[in-house]
């Protein structure tokens, strides 16, 4: 499997701790990228404001989510939510995925050479800007999505809104 991409941990921070926010207007407008898959997989993805007038933008830096309904009663959706810099995880909160983490990075961390089972909080540490995790609580998509926004720095966000099961726009 390829290694994901990495920037330098003070470029992660600088863009963590920078004040950013939801654009004015934006809703979450999932697409999916497949008909034949079910429960289809859907995406989200939104540029973040700079500044209160939002008439700068960061150029590479994204909220990027990812769902998948559970087609297993009882087994929890798949969701992902990240902060992406400049093609770069930094901050992610994944929920139900294949598997789970193992932290390769962070010597002397607690959760060093752990796996980490789902729900687990991706942060950047000084070895690496992605690769360590944070094991979570089990909780509700909105309390991930809150602790999201104040990991990230970013302001102004409504709640998160899943898609429904019906028709939804295609990724073309």
């Amino acid at each position: 499997m390829a290694q994901p991409k990495t920037i330098p941990y003070d470029d992660a921070m600088l863009a963590v701790n920078a004040k950013k926010i939801w654009p004015k207007g934006v809703v979450f407008d999932w697409k999916s990228s497949s008909t034949k898959r079910f429960p289809a997989p859907y995406s989200f993805r939104v540029s973040l404001a700079l500044d209160e007038t939002q008439t700068k933008f960061a150029e590479d830096w994204f909220v990027e989510l990812y769902y998948k309904k559970s087609s297993v009663p009882g087994v929890r959706d798949t969701i992902s939510i990240t902060f992406i810099v400049n093609k770069s995880r930094v901050i992610a909160i994944d929920d139900n995925g294949h598997g789970s983490h193992l932290n390769k990075v962070g010597v002397g961390l607690p959760q060093y050479q752990r796996s980490i089972d789902f729900p687990h909080l991706h942060i950047p540490i000084p070895e690496s800007s992605y690769g360590y995790a944070e094991p979570l609580n089990s909780t509700t998509v909105q309390e991930l999505w809150g602790l999201f926004l104040t990991k990230a720095n970013i302001a102004g966000a409504p709640r998160i809104e899943l898609p429904e099961s019906g028709q939804m726009d295609l990724i073309v």
